[in-house]
């Protein structure tokens, strides 16, 4: 078979240059309608458009099988591997068919009109996904798409990746004008191979079966003939520009004559002629006939999915856990809601977070409630004792914890709260180095960078002497986990002592958020103690109050945290930041970038929220969520220390997001120091708890990637955790815990040290045994008779997998909720990284895996955390009260 040689040239230039040049001129000049109905520009630029659509679409499929070739097993890939391609041959057999040389001036415009639309929408989405995954290191779920939120917040955050889509998109434009016309002339080639070689089986029994009924009906047979159906007709115009280029391309059937006259002069021609076609026609039936037979499988329809359907492939929420076995006791537990507890002491009325008790103090009849007793997986230690070290310290009533200020710490990862020497983050520094050494000036930045984080954890960071930094004081847990990888799922588990809600992006606030959470507790137990004139601080009421310097627009999270309790006059954003400096607010600060102002400008609100709390004796409980060490880590002046070097990092990329975001890190702790200062200048320091956590890691270090989105990475998940206070012990906790345990934890704290009334102690003492996590002040129990301590982690966006791990083993399970998601197995105990990690599309063949490589007790574990999973999501669905059957 021959194509045509030559170079596609619109322009008249030679070499590459110019066939570029005419591919944007072409972009440029095609789209207008007028354009697109003129003939001679259809004719120059209909096999570009083919072009790039076959390379947007074949660069989006390799991406595709990349970015799960790890987990697709090597017979699966060498029996049906070739049937992936199955639903993009066909796609673009159709689009060569628009990409024809028609008369018709209206099918001519119709033809362009939409190939033009569909290769560039395509390639859009080609690009974008390409891009998202060079950042993310996931695919883009589309189905998510519909739920992306378009506030100002969301689209900036688009729009940062938007460089990395016009780089990929141009690289189309530039192999598709390289490619043309010979990807048109192969598949059109292929395609008349194909039509000639049917027609030639069907004409045997077209022309006796024709000349059968014409003899019966005597009519119609000269317009048969003319047709000449029975003879080979191309399908498009492929023998047209053979014509005109003087290149024959003699296929499977020429005309007898033509035939006899080839054999006469070359009987070998017509051999090699159709052994041309028997190496398109052999493999190509091959595999649609393997598709034919090809098992039914989610996960090989799933890697079959050719870019154009990706949008619109139906996705079942229980389709993986529907792989899972019943286990007869989860299932005859249908559910963990009952009948909320009553309690004499409860206020009357109604109160906000207590919806479940609404019809009065006695209790609810009309409601069922969370309750530790009805879940099979709840796994309590409130009857363990204090921790040892901590015990004399909270009985001596010299912990007085009249106020708590509680940070999530914007994409903090545990190895740089502090920095650590020996640290994973530390060997990724001296790694990015020449002659793996950190020079001199650096390893003083480096020493300095972390500081006050060293002293509030307690934790050597080894860059000085042993004892050079005093400890603040209080638990530092060196095995904390968050609760959710997406920021606003991660604050509702800390405000809360709940798990998110299974769903994708932030709909908590919709649904029904099934435990009251601590500023609903606080404003409760106000209620009951509430004496501004009292010198004690025990009967002040409280006052819950949530600070963040940067916006709060992003998806919706200005209707999620008035839901978690905080009432408008109380939260401080910078919205309100802006609309204060326009009525006059002294202010030095300038923004970082369209999130906001340096966290650091939170100083002034924070020193005026203790004086007004002590002036007018008040408790505050006040969150602050951080964000300047949120991607892409600016600086509010734009300088940056040198901290990483310019060495090629492990995967091949540049360490200068990593430099980014280390500067930003010490440009935090520079706050937290001035923070520690202020309670020290306001005299409250001895009263008040610091909670310190990560909202969720970051895996840069890692694999490049700037955002916790589908990314199992237990650096991602791994996050500092600290209750810090100058009259506690330091102590560190080496036991598993996650952040929904904080909550508990406060109440616990508060109620041990004696820094409630006797009417808030009894009320707290009640309400703890409601919450699913344990007490980090008390030993962590890891087992309930047969029944591990599990905790699940809703991945950012929170429909897709969720990530769970037991008290009882090192092992970590993702579990997937949609087809585009794999099961996932590791054992940090001895892959700290996780760089070797077992993964499959199917539970079956992921156990087999596991057996194989860690034996019977981690298959055993395996199949215990699936099975405690299939129940765990259905049941956090009912406590939300959210249906997934019921359209979004």
């Amino acid at each position: 078979m021959q194509f045509n040689s030559t170079p596609w040239n619109p322009t008249g230039n030679t070499g590459v240059a110019g066939r570029v040049y005419g591919a944007l001129k072409l972009v440029c000049c095609t789209i207008p309608a007028r354009t697109v109905s003129n003939a001679f520009n259809w004719e120059v630029s209909r096999k570009f458009w083919f072009s790039f659509l076959f390379v947007s679409i074949f660069a989006a499929k390799l991406l595709h099988l990349y970015a799960h070739i790890d987990s697709i097993p090597v017979g699966t890939l060498f029996l049906w591997g070739s049937t992936f391609f199955v639903q993009d041959i066909i796609f673009l057999f159709l689009a060569h068919g628009l990409a024809r040389s028609y008369q018709t001036r209206w099918l001519r415009i119709t033809a362009a009109v939409v190939l033009i639309c569909g290769s560039l929408g395509l390639s859009v989405m080609a690009a974008a996904n390409t891009s998202f995954y060079f950042t993310t290191g996931a695919e883009i779920h589309w189905r998510q798409a519909g739920g992306f939120n378009r506030d100002p917040a969301s689209i900036n955050t688009l729009l940062t990746g938007l460089t990395g889509l016009v780089i990929v998109e141009a690289l189309y434009l530039v192999v598709a004008a390289c490619a043309t016309p010979y990807l048109y002339n192969g598949i059109g080639g292929v395609m008349h191979t194909w039509s000639e070689f049917l027609v030639s089986i069907c004409k045997p029994v077209v022309k006796p079966l024709a000349d059968m009924v014409f003899r019966r009906w005597g009519k119609g047979r000269k317009l048969f003939e003319d047709l000449k159906i029975y003879e080979p007709v191309p399908l498009s115009d492929y023998d047209d520009e053979e014509d005109k280029m003087g290149n024959s391309a003699p296929l499977l059937d020429q005309p007898p004559q033509l035939q006899e006259n080839s054999s006469k002069n070359d009987p070998s021609q017509r051999w090699k002629t159709v052994a041309k076609r028997a190496l398109i026609i052999v493999p190509t039936a091959f595999i649609f006939f393997l598709r034919l037979i090809r098992p039914s499988e989610e996960s090989l329809w799933f890697l079959s999915q050719t870019v154009i359907i990706s949008p619109f492939a139906g996705v079942d929420s229980k389709g993986k856990l529907n792989q899972i076995s019943d286990d007869p006791y989860l299932r005859d537990k249908l559910t963990a809601l009952a009948a909320p507890p009553r309690w004499d002491w409860f206020p009357e009325g109604e109160w906000p977070g207590f919806r479940d008790w609404q019809t009065g103090p006695l209790g609810g009849d009309k409601f069922s409630h969370y309750n530790t007793k009805e879940d099979p997986l709840h796994v309590g230690n409130l009857d363990q004792d204090v921790l040892e070290p901590l015990r004399d310290a909270l009985s001596s009533g010299k912990v007085n914890i009249k106020h708590i200020f509680v940070f999530k710490m914007e994409s903090t990862r545990y190895d740089v709260f502090p920095l650590r020497k020996g640290s994973y983050m530390h060997d990724r520094i001296i790694n990015s180095y020449k002659n793996h050494r950190i020079p001199k000036d650096v390893q003083r930045r480096l020493a300095n960078l972390t500081q006050v984080a060293e002293r509030l954890t307690g934790a050597e960071s080894g860059f000085h002497k042993k004892g050079a930094i005093k400890p603040y004081g209080g638990i530092r847990a060196d095995n904390s986990y968050t609760g959710g990888t997406f920021t606003l799922k991660s604050i509702e588990a800390t405000t809360c002592g709940l798990s998110p809600l299974v769903i994708d992006f932030n709909h908590e606030y919709e649904h029904h958020i099934y435990q009251p959470c601590m500023p609903h507790v606080l404003d409760v137990l106000s209620a009951g103690t509430n004496n501004s004139e009292s010198n004690d601080y025990k009967q002040w009421p409280w006052r819950p109050t949530f600070m963040q310097s940067i916006t709060d627009t992003y998806d919706h999270q200005d209707r999620l945290t008035p839901a978690l309790g905080f009432k408008p006059e109380n939260i401080v954003t910078v919205e309100k930041i802006d609309e204060e400096i326009e009525n006059g607010k002294p202010w030095n600060y300038t923004k970082f970038n369209f999130w906001g102002y340096p966290d650091g400008s939170m100083g002034s609100y924070f020193r005026d929220a203790i004086e007004k709390a002590e002036r007018d004796h008040e408790r505050l409980f006040l969150t602050h969520l951080t964000g300047i060490t949120h991607h892409p880590w600016d600086s509010p002046d734009g300088k940056y220390e040198e901290l990483v070097g310019s060495e090629t990092n492990s995967f091949g990329g540049k360490n200068d997001g990593l430099n980014r975001y280390l500067n930003t890190i010490g440009i935090n702790d520079e706050w937290y120091g001035d923070f520690l200062d202020i309670l020290e200048e306001t005299g409250v320091a001895n009263e008040t708890l610091i909670v310190m956590t990560g909202d969720h890691g970051l895996s840069l270090p890692e694999d490049g990637n700037v955002t916790p989105y589908d990314n199992p990475l237990v650096s991602n998940f791994h996050v500092p955790l600290i209750f810090a206070n100058p009259n506690l012990p330091p102590i560190s906790i080496n036991s598993s815990v996650t952040s929904v345990q904080i909550l508990p934890t406060i109440l616990d704290l508060l109620k041990t040290s004696g820094s409630l009334d006797a009417h808030s102690t009894r009320a707290v003492k009640d309400l703890l045994p409601m919450y699913e996590g344990q007490s980090i002040i008390r030993p962590i129990v890891t087992k309930n008779n047969d029944t591990a301590y599990y905790q699940f982690t809703v991945m950012n966006t929170g429909g897709s997998l969720v990530a769970m791990r037991s008290a009882t083993r090192p092992y970590r399970l993702i579990v997937p909720l949609v087809p585009e998601v794999e099961w996932r197995f590791t054992d940090p105990s001895k892959d700290p990284q996780e760089q070797d990690p077992i993964k499959s599309f199917d539970l079956d063949g992921l156990v087999e895996a596991i057996e194989s490589k860690h034996g019977s007790k981690a298959v055993e574990w395996t199949h215990d955390a699936a099975r405690a999973a299939q129940w765990w999501v259905a049941d956090n669905w009912r406590r939300y009260e959210y249906d997934p059957s019921k359209p979004k």
